[in-house]
Order: structure tokens, then C-alpha cells, then sequence
């Protein structure tokens, strides 16, 4: 399962060694200055769309990525029974080749918090 962790307001996400092969990355980091919004998210899994490239389990885990074809691509990491934290990153000041991160964490609520705009 991936983590998150906050550091100087902004987020690393560090995925297992089995989902490094669905996401063709170790880790991803978003600075404070690239998080335009950060919700917390009860069903993750139902809140993937369009095309995919990656693993998928239906109704069970999805991991890779998501929204080929609909102008939002989303790095996915959700499990069912996990809540799960969406960034909503600016693609431009993070450097990074998609519009979302959605990841299954069992403190989704409080990293939302964390990272809520009045306190990065």
C-alpha cells in the first residue's frame, strides 16, 4: 500500500514495490506551491474515470493511472474499504505529467486537514 507523508507543506507519496510496476515510479513529490485543492475521499475507487493504464481488480484495487482520453489524468492508488486523499495538483508548477493523485490511506481525513489551504 502507498504512503503519504507531509513534509514543508507539501506531499510525498511512496508507492510498494508491486504498485511501483502499475505507476513506472518509486515516489512522487508535490511541493505546497503545486496543490491547488486536497479532499477526502470515502469510496476512492469510484472516483476513477476514463482510460487506464495500469492494474485493476474490479470493485477490489486499482492502481496506475487513469483519465486517458478525458483531459484529467489521475495517478491512482485506491483499495476498497480505504478511504483515499485527492490532490489536485497544478501540472505546470509540479513538474509532473498529471492533473490528480488519488490514493487509498487509512488517515485519509487527517492528512486532508493537514493539508486543507489555511494550513499550507
Amino acid at each position: 500500500m502507498a504512503t503519504i507523508d507531509i513534509a514543508d507543506g507539501g506531499v510525498r507519496v511512496r508507492f510498494s514495490t508491486w504498485e511501483r510496476l502499475a505507476v513506472w515510479r518509486d515516489e512522487v513529490v508535490v511541493p505546497p506551491a503545486a496543490i491547488k485543492a486536497v479532499e477526502h475521499v470515502d469510496a476512492p475507487l469510484r472516483r476513477t474515470r476514463g482510460g487506464r493504464a495500469g492494474a485493476l481488480i474490479s470493485g477490489v484495487l486499482k492502481v496506475g493511472y487513469w483519465g486517458l482520453g478525458t483531459g484529467t489524468r489521475q495517478l491512482v492508488s485506491a483499495r476498497r474499504g480505504v478511504p483515499g486523499l485527492r490532490i489536485e495538483v497544478d501540472r505546470e508548477v509540479a513538474g509532473l505529467p498529471f492533473d490528480e493523485i488519488l490514493v487509498s490511506v487509512p488517515n485519509a481525513a487527517q492528512l486532508a486537514a493537514a493539508l486543507a489551504p489555511s494550513n499550507v
